[in-house]
């Protein structure tokens, strides 16, 4: 039980502790920004939208403009017509500009539309020798992307960096001057607006071109074809590809290489997107940061509200668990006491089985023990019985005025011979023996008997009876201890 008890509460320490941290993340959702997010997290995010949204960077407050763009351009997909309309392509470039606000990012937009501040200047350049200048984080892979392609036995000649804004604004003008202004702005961008002004792009052909840029078909060579297929893995784009100038505002420029860093190159890459102000208007806009922000903000909110579902669920589920526990222990309880109750019973019906046992015995003691009792008092009140009995019978037999003895009878013998006695007074019996002789006893006292022996003598004898002066009362005396006798055996049966 206590095992249960402490599993269940360290469940609910951590459901408690994950609610927590989520609620913090919650709270720092307003600081979650595009800059703070991987660039594949922050895709990711802008996938999910369009599951619910067909064009996840579509605002309302720009329809018209797409509409009027669409009709421009019919054959232009929606979805590139909305990206281009996000970065003010439907406006004439040079005429509606607006002034980045980052212009230290390296995913920074510049064309005829959007330019650089006056003032700015790149806070650190890297010399990549020749007097050529570049941002640190570009150098580092321009340098690499060169050591790459020696190993596959190209040379890459860099011919062009970073230029301050007052040096473009001598080109520009030089350009305008000899070529015309529209002629000039189709291939020299205006001071500001030009991406060599920001430290990110570099200008390259092969060894051993000669002459203008334009003339070394560098589109040709085996370097820009290696470049194509390989320079978004170290964060290269090709900034005007052919086809594109209607988009971009220059024309095609094989040798113009912009740095914009390895995750978005790649992702341009991969998905396909030649180019630049397609995939900025698709994602990385400024309304389109601020949309993906909202998302993750209701996100977050919904993913509080399901935090709170599931710490209320984790709590009512604790409280269930409590009360099973509860629940479990109350019957574990009573089973222990059911089980107590059933042993005492038992234990009880047990006692009382063998209390009835011990009691049966002494039943059955007492009933020996009574009966024995009963045997000899029986056999006692047999006894006095008998004496009684024999006590009559003596009495009887001295009292002469009783009559079973006044009757003088013949007695028939069962050996055919026959007595006679006198039984008045007892005092004489003549008995006739089998040979036909008679004997003459004196019963009175018993003190003499007159035999007659074989030889026909007669022979007087003198009987010592028991008594000492009577036969007659030993006879009585013998009855009565038969009489005793019989008695007494019948009560011990």
């Amino acid at each position: 039980m206590i095992k249960k008890v402490f599993c269940f509460l360290l469940i609910l320490n951590i459901v408690i502790f994950s609610f927590t941290l989520s609620v913090n993340a919650v709270q720092g959702a307003d600081t979650c920004a595009f800059e703070e997010l991987e660039l594949e997290d922050y895709l990711a995010i802008i996938d999910d939208m369009a599951e619910t949204e067909e064009y996840p960077h579509f605002f309302a407050e720009n329809a018209d403009r797409y509409k009027d763009f669409q009709e421009r351009y019919p054959d232009m997909p929606f979805e590139t017509v909305i990206a281009l309309v996000n970065v003010n392509n439907d406006m004439e470039g040079y005429r509606y500009v607006d002034i980045v606000t980052e212009p230290d990012e390296l995913y920074v937009l510049l064309n005829k539309n959007f330019m650089l501040p006056q003032d700015w200047e790149p806070e650190e350049l890297t010399n990549i020798g020749h007097g050529f200048l570049v941002r640190p984080e570009a150098a580092e892979q321009l340098e690499k992307m060169r050591a790459a392609m020696r190993d596959d036995n190209l040379n890459l000649v860099i011919v062009s960096t970073y230029r301050t804004i007052a040096r473009q604004r001598n080109l520009f003008n030089n350009a305008a001057s000899s070529r015309g202004v529209r002629r000039a702005e189709r291939s020299i961008a205006r001071p500001g607006h030009s991406e060599h002004n920001t430290g990110l792009a570099v200008d390259v052909l092969h060894r051993g071109a000669t002459g203008s840029l334009s003339s070394m078909r560098f589109e040709g060579t085996s370097q820009f074809s290696w470049l194509v297929e390989n320079a978004h893995e170290f964060g290269f784009i090709l900034r005007y590809p052919q086809g594109y100038t209607e988009i971009s505002g220059y024309i095609f420029e094989p040798w113009h290489w912009r740095f914009i860093g390895i995750p978005i190159a790649t992702a341009m890459k991969n998905r396909g997107i030649v180019s630049y102000e397609d995939f900025y208007g698709r994602y990385l806009v400024q309304g389109m940061r601020d949309k993906v922000n909202e998302y993750i903000k209701e996100q977050q909110r919904l993913a509080e509200e399901a935090e709170a579902a599931a710490l209320e669920a984790a709590e009512l589920e604790a409280a269930e668990t409590a009360a099973r526990l509860a629940a479990e222990e109350a019957a574990e309880a009573e089973l222990a006491r059911i089980e107590t109750v059933i042993r005492i019973a038992s234990q009880a019906a047990a006692d009382e089985a063998l209390a009835r046992t011990r009691l049966d015995a002494v039943g059955r003691e007492a009933m020996v023990h009574d009966t024995t009792y009963i045997n000899i008092h029986f056999t006692v009140m047999l006894s006095v019985l008998g004496l009684l009995a024999t006590a009559a019978i003596l009495y009887i037999a001295n009292v002469k005025s009783i009559g079973l003895l006044s009757v003088l009878r013949q007695v028939r013998q069962g050996d055919g011979s026959s007595v006679l006695r006198r039984q008045r007074d007892g005092s004489s019996v003549l008995r006739r023996q089998r040979d036909g002789s008679f004997v003459l006893r004196r019963q009175r006292d018993g003190s003499s008997v007159l035999r007659r022996q074989r030889d026909g003598s007669f022979v007087l004898c003198r009987i010592n009876t028991p008594f000492g002066t009577s036969f007659r009362q030993y006879l009585q005396a013998k009855l009565a201890f038969i009489i005793f006798k019989r008695f007494f055996r019948v009560a011990q049966n």
